[in-house]
């Protein structure tokens, strides 16, 4: 039997190795002691919790409603004013506030626009997860045709990379001016042409061009071009997101809403709390009810550049250097940077062992 003992209601492990007659393959016994956080977790608990009040100007949402809540407070201020000369309208004002209630629907109703929001910001980075995982397997499996020349590999691993980079600037609505890696100069090619379709095609016709030099079989023909189908299926998948916004009236609404509240808000609180506490507790309420908004519309179309944004630089990056890594090739990466060094985005992070990048390397560097 294992040494064990109870002190005070806590169940105590004995670090001892388990005797050789039992069958405790972790050679520990069935207890344990709690374990005292170190310095330095304690350190970087009270970093999670206090990042976000000292670097709240490094914050996206932040950077954008300060001057909303600049104009609240003067409004705030204005009926402060009003109030303290106990007006007619400060009477009239006084009896529609108590209509404020309906402020904990629009809390509802804000609450699910930004979980919708949240949602379709998910479903791009589980896209983008996928295409990681596709361009993976594709290059595993180029590697392991031993008939394809090396040079031929090399190619057909830039036109995988090119791929990832022509959807990134397709669905930010930009265009790469540098060449695509594998494919052709990027003066010769339409600019009202698909990008990423047009790089999907350059690399079908690759695999068909094996095939018919005997570099492969057609049954592992018809194993890569379901990676072909898989890559198309992720460009229609982000297209959706950026093509179906919510419905103009659903947020035209729910600003109404937002903005008639944050009217009503001082007619309550200043006669509750006076003027001393009722205005910083109307810049909080106004900072979280606004910043809801705009976090939701910024994450509804989560593949432009902004903080909040995918971080689809970065993905076309790793993917990049991974396949590079996986075909083992110097001329690739020679024509890729195949060094990821990311500069930090997250302003609430302790510590860091991921860096994002904004280079794009198809385009020039000034």
């Amino acid at each position: 039997m294992n040494d064990q003992s109870e002190s005070r209601g806590h169940t105590v492990y004995n670090s001892q190795p388990a005797n050789n007659n039992n069958n405790d393959w972790a050679g520990f016994s069935s207890t344990t002691i709690p374990r005292v956080e170190s310095p330095q977790e304690v350190g970087k608990l009270f970093g999670i919790w206090i990042h976000p009040f000292t670097r709240l100007h490094k914050i996206p949402v932040f950077r954008k409603v300060w001057l909303y809540l600049v104009v609240m407070g003067a409004y705030a201020f204005a009926v402060t004013w009003v109030v303290d000369q106990e007006s007619t309208a400060f009477a009239i004002m006084k009896d529609v506030g108590n209509a404020a209630f309906l402020g904990a629907v629009f809390g509802l109703l804000l609450v699910f626009r930004t979980n919708s929001a949240y949602e379709r910001w998910w479903e791009g980075r589980r896209q983008w997860g996928h295409l990681v995982n596709e361009t993976r397997n594709l290059a595993l499996k180029v590697k392991a045709y031993s008939g394809a020349p090396a040079r031929d590999k090399i190619r057909f691993g830039e036109q995988i990379v090119s791929f990832c980079y022509a959807l990134k600037h397709h669905l930010r609505d930009t265009r790469p001016n540098k060449d695509l890696p594998g494919i052709e100069p990027i003066n010769t090619i339409p600019t009202n042409i698909h990008l990423p379709a047009f790089v999907s095609s350059k690399m079908v016709m690759t695999m068909e061009e094996w095939q018919q030099k005997g570099y492969l079989s057609e049954f592992k023909l018809m194993m890569v071009d379901n990676h072909f189908n898989a890559f198309m299926g992720v460009c229609g998948a982000c297209e959706r997101i950026k093509a179906t916004p919510l419905p103009v009236s659903y947020r035209a609404f729910l600003r109404q809403g937002i903005a008639l509240n944050l009217l009503i808000l001082p007619w309550i609180l200043v006669p509750m709390l006076g003027d001393l506490f009722s205005i910083p507790i109307i810049l909080v309420a106004s900072y979280f009810l606004l910043g809801l908004e705009i976090i939701a519309e910024d994450i509804e179309e989560p593949f432009g550049e902004g903080g909040d944004d995918l971080p689809l630089d970065t993905i076309c990056g790793v993917i990049q250097k991974t396949v590079a890594e996986i075909l083992a090739v110097s001329e690739s990466r020679k024509k890729f940077t195949s060094t990821v060094n990311m500069p930090e985005m997250d302003p609430l992070k302790y510590t860091t062992t991921i860096k994002r990048d904004n280079h794009d390397p198809l385009k020039h560097s000034d």
